[in-house]
């Protein structure tokens, strides 16, 4: 199965090092990949399946996006040391995501300075293209009245 390559500023060599030392797990429909309110020490990369991000609000469970292979989850606890904001289910009958923590990312950078800035950078980059997507679904599902009021 050939993994998509997430983060693009890497070197190729670099990403199939970080993948080799990546655990792998499978999901069953239902199960969590990642709980709202945990703490979160590292990234998973969905490689086979589909999942959807939720968030508890008041008691319901609220569906707030679907993902599929190569998207990354967990990025923003990751980077900011926060719990996780919203929890992350598994949705098809297997669901494999690969597991990148954070004292293996720390080993990368020890090895290599010049690797933070581009493991980084890659996120940055994952980060921004989902809050334009964000921004851009925001943007569609309102009018010009909505934004801007009636004269």
């Amino acid at each position: 199965m050939a993994i998509l390559k997430v983060f693009k500023y890497l070197q190729d060599d670099e990403y199939q090092s970080l993948l080799q030392t990546a655990e792998r797990k499978s999901f069953r429909p239902g199960a969590l990949l990642i709980r709202q309110g945990e703490e979160q020490t590292s990234l998973h990369i969905l490689v086979k399946g589909n999942a959807k991000v939720v968030r508890d609000h008041e008691g319901f469970m609220v569906d707030i996006s679907q993902r599929g292979p190569g998207e990354i989850f967990g990025d923003m606890s990751f980077i900011e040391g926060q719990p996780a904001s919203a929890s992350v289910e598994a949705c098809d009958p297997e669901v494999l995501a690969i597991v990148i923590t954070h004292a293996s990312i720390k080993k990368f950078i020890q090895a290599d300075s010049a690797f933070a800035g581009r493991f980084y950078e890659s996120l940055a980059a994952i980060l921004s293209r989902r809050l334009r997507d964000t921004t851009n679904m925001l943007d569609a599902s309102q009018s010009p009245e909505d934004v801007w009021g009636n004269p």
